[in-house]
């Protein structure tokens, strides 16, 4: 039997993100890569990919290099690596620290919550000082290399100098080539056979054209201490080898732990690099097993025919469903869609959607397909049961169960009925999407409340729409297929024949039933019409509301403006009459400001013809319920009701008298003075500042040379404010701080003049 993986085509859904992957290492953790329902570990690898994500499209995306050393590690536990294989492990390094370097300059927190690297500094030291881009051991790799390689480089530049200056002289007669040929570690020339007669040396080889490599004696030596060089020099390469292998003995499991690293980014750049042909998906996880999604894609599908048609899945609010509709309308690819969705949601992989809202599942079942075995004597009826029998055993609650057409294969009566236990069984333990061609089925379950769907056919193209559409039963289209497909003419009219003689009752009951469907339908279609409608013009009044409260806000500005310069302008004329004492001329001033005081408050309403029984702030009556005016404008009142604001005529609102409140108002005269001392205690400064121009006001008009302020210690502020303003008066000859018997420094002493 194929597992669900298996049917549902989870393994061809990894290999669209195969094509992007870069590493060896990243294939084998793709190949890995199997769902895990753990809706927790879910949500958070999904946000973990949503910060690469976010990374990759504001600093780029990374190319990595294919460098696999896990065969070489192994390798080193039993063997010396050689330069090429220490090479790639420094290359390996080289590569990390690049990665590190990126993610520390742009995105610290993501690199040290969700990567971070384990780089073996010194090694990957260690190997670029002793090897060479090319792969070859450097001639700084050691102190004693050098000097041997030096050495060397001196005696071979002898030997070909001897042997040079053998070729130009003596030789020159029986030289068959002028190369100097190195042959058993050993520099030869190339002589003719009577070479005896002009030099002596050994015979080395022999040359094809029947040349002899001899060496002369002249070089003998030389030879011999080159050779011996050599030998040091692989020795002391071999210690160096040694070392390097060592250290990555040492660092084999930091190495390896890289290696799964490189394989998590670089998966994480395929699944990126797969995401930038979907649509942008938004999940959003639930506690219970729930699917919705948006405008969802077959992924497999939809790589191969751009023009693949997208549906709503709708498993929110019930926990069943039946799909119905014809042939190839697209059932099947629905309910792998649906399989698809909680695979890849699981197994952290971009979905096909618009938007997802997925629950805590804990296993996905699909009995799909005609899993007929010839070998186990099943029939394509019995493979589903038996398939279906294996998932009833292990499904919970919290599992989806994938039936498609279960049932078919057997005697329609027989296989409505084994149908219809199923899907009803099924439903009680688990959630349960199921397809089905028994319409009368599809009904029946229907009125026990189970939710149906149906996919569309065009009956005048005779092609599916793939549209789905809920709360309804579609037909098979059957015999309408039969014609697309170009049948013999007299089978199908045989078949449609056929089919009208068997029309029965629930055939007629199903058309008076979709006119039905379709009368609520326009009757919810224009609902919908209506609330649109009746939230437009809520938002119309949302908007006039707050329009009105800034045109308050902005006069109640303007006015805040005219007090103050109204308050500064008196207050520049009480300073001035104490200065002048010019009464009649202050009383004429007084009056002026007064007139223009009073224009201010009274403007408004004037500006707008308000009647005199009302005024701003005032209680008014409107249908029945009291409120408080606002503002007047073109014979039309703003009044706040219960915090709404309403733009109402002005002929419709009338004045509700309250009782106010009775104020007792002090009137300060001149005459009142009874005592020769003012108390501020317990005043605020600027009231306390008018109280002492009245004051000494009074003290310059009864003729009285001396008197005491009393303010207080405190926090000095009354105090400051009353030997500041006495400072300014032109009436005040001295004043100085009161005697301990009369308050101290907590009184002032004013002498007039």
């Amino acid at each position: 039997m194929k597992d669900t993986l298996e049917i549902l085509q989870f393994q061809e859904l990894k290999k669209l993100i195969e094509k992007h992957i870069q590493t060896t290492y990243g294939k084998e953790k793709l190949k890995k890569l199997v769902p895990v329902f753990d809706i927790e570990k879910a949500k958070k690898n999904y946000e973990i990919q949503n910060r690469f994500f976010s990374f990759f499209l504001k600093w780029g995306t990374f190319t990595l290099d294919d460098i696999y050393i896990s065969d070489i590690t192994k390798e080193a536990l039993y063997t010396t690596l050689d330069e090429k294989q220490l090479k790639e492990i420094g290359d390996f390094l080289g590569q990390l620290r690049q990665i590190e370097d990126q993610f520390l300059e742009c995105d610290k927190e993501l690199y040290e919550e969700n990567l971070r690297l384990d780089i073996p500094f010194e090694l990957y030291q260690e190997i670029t000082k002793c090897i060479d881009e090319h792969g070859f051991l450097k001639d700084t790799a050691s102190a004693y290399l050098f000097n041997i390689r030096e050495e060397k480089k001196s005696v071979s530049q002898n030997i070909n100098r001897v042997l040079k200056n053998l070729m130009h002289s003596r030789l020159k007669d029986v030289i068959m080539d002028t190369t100097i040929f190195l042959k058993r570690s050993r520099y030869t020339l190339l002589l003719k056979p009577n070479f005896k007669e002009y030099i002596s040396g050994r015979i080395i080889d022999v040359g094809k054209s029947g040349g002899l490599f001899v060496e002369p004696d002249a070089v003998y030596s030389l030879n011999n201490e080159l050779e011996d060089l050599t030998i040091k020099e692989e020795s002391e390469r071999r210690r160096i080898l040694a070392n390097l292998t060592q250290m990555v003995r040492e660092n084999i499991n930091r190495l390896k732990y890289n290696e799964q690293r490189i394989a998590y980014l670089d998966l994480f750049l395929a699944k990126f690099f797969y995401s930038r042909n979907l649509p942008e998906c938004d999940i959003t996880f639930k506690e219970k097993p729930v699917l919705f999604a948006k405008q969802a894609k077959h992924p497999i599908l939809a790589a191969i025919k751009e023009d693949t048609k997208p549906v709503d899945i709708d498993l929110k609010n019930n926990k069943s469903l039946i799909i119905t509709g014809p042939n190839t309308g697209g059932k099947t690819v629905f309910l792998k869609t649906i399989g698809l969705i909680i695979l890849s949601v699981f197994s952290n992989i971009p979905v096909n959607a618009q938007s997802v809202e997925i629950g805590n599942f804990d296993n996905v079942f699909a009995i799909i397909g005609d899993e007929q075995n010839i070998f186990e004597s099943l029939s394509g009826f019995s493979a589903k049961i038996e398939s279906f029998k294996s998932a009833f055993k292990q499904a919970t609650e919290r599992s989806i169960m994938l039936i498609d057409e279960i049932g078919s294969g057997t005697s329609p009566d027989e296989g409505e009925a084994v149908a219809y236990a199923i899907i009803n069984k099924t439903r009680e333990k688990c959630m349960v999407c199921a397809t089905t061609h028994y319409k009368r089925l599809a009904y029946l379950l229907q009125s026990e409340g189970l939710p149906v769907a149906a996919f569309e056919f065009d009956t005048k193209t005779l092609l599916p729409t793939y549209k789905l559409h809920y709360g309804k039963v579609g037909k098979s289209y059957g015999i309408e297929i039969l014609k697309s497909l170009n049948v013999n003419s007299e089978i199908v009219n045989a078949a449609l024949e056929y089919y009208k003689n068997q029309e029965s009752t629930l055939s007629k009951l199903e058309k008076e039933l979709h006119k039905t469907i379709e009368h609520y339908e326009k009757r919810k279609n224009e609902l919908l019409r209506i609330k649109k409608k009746y939230l437009e013009i809520l938002d119309k009044e949302k908007a006039e509301k707050e329009r009105l409260l800034k045109e308050l806000e902005v006069e109640k500005e303007e006015k805040r403006k005219e007090y103050e310069d109204l308050l500064k302008e008196l207050r520049e004329e009480i300073s001035n009459i104490l200065k002048t004492k010019n009464v009649s001329k202050a009383h004429k001033k007084l009056n002026e400001i007064k007139k223009r005081s009073e224009n201010l408050f009274k403007k408004e309403s004037e500006d707008t013809g308000l009647d005199s029984q009302f005024e701003i702030g005032c209680t008014i009556e409107f249908n029945g319920m009291k409120g408080k005016l606002i503002k007047v404008k073109n014979n039309k009142a703003t009044i706040e009701i219960e915090g709404k604001l309403l733009e109402v005529p002005i002929s419709s609102v009338k004045r509700v008298e309250e009782e106010e409140e009775k104020k007792d108002v002090k009137v300060y005269s001149p005459k009142s003075l009874t005592t020769l001392e003012l108390n501020l205690l317990g005043k605020r400064r600027d009231e306390a500042y008018y109280e002492l121009l009245r004051f000494i006001d009074s003290l310059v008009l009864d003729n009285v040379k001396r008197a005491r302020v009393i303010h207080g210690l405190g926090s000095g502020i009354l105090k400051e404010m009353v030997r500041e303003t006495l400072k300014s008066l032109p009436h005040v000859k001295n004043f100085y701080p009161a005697s301990p018997q009369e308050g101290g420094d907590g009184a002032t002493i004013v002498e007039l003049k």
